[in-house]
């Protein structure tokens, strides 16, 4: 597929649920059309962008937590733009990290500015996802 087909997939979004060896629980968020079209050639780098929130016993952020985090995913989501596409979403002790695949680096530079935690790395053949996603 395209990266045109890319940007005008309706997004089809699964909530998976798992939990870590010792009980906590694993929310993962994918986007189903996206998964079982994937991978799209012009997009090869995989974008982990993640932020901590409060300390909670279940490891999941807190309501009053959620509109923040509502809002920089908003972010991400208007940074990346023509230039990349939010396909996963992992809530985990205390952690978010947006799963986005990109064609390119420069949306991403004012996370990196912000001080949150940005990784990429190549993987054209998107095997994280498709790992990430259990075939769903």
């Amino acid at each position: 597929m395209t990266s045109t087909d890319l940007l005008a997939l309706a997004p089809d979004w699964v909530t998976l649920r798992s939990a870590t060896e010792d009980g906590s629980p694993i929310v993962v968020l994918v986007d189903r059309a996206v998964a079982s079209a994937a991978p799209f050639a012009d997009f090869p780098l995989q974008y982990g962008v993640a932020v901590q929130y409060g300390d909670t016993p279940d490891g999941l952020p807190t309501d009053t937590e959620l509109p923040s985090l509502r809002a920089l995913e908003q972010r991400l989501v208007d940074a990346a733009a023509g230039q990349a596409r939010l396909v996963a979403v992992m809530t985990l002790e205390g952690v978010r990290e947006w799963v986005l695949y990109a064609k390119s680096t420069e949306w991403a530079l004012p996370f990196v500015d912000a001080g949150l935690s940005v990784v990429s790395g190549e993987d054209p053949t998107w095997h994280g996802l498709r790992e990430l996603s259990g075939g769903v």
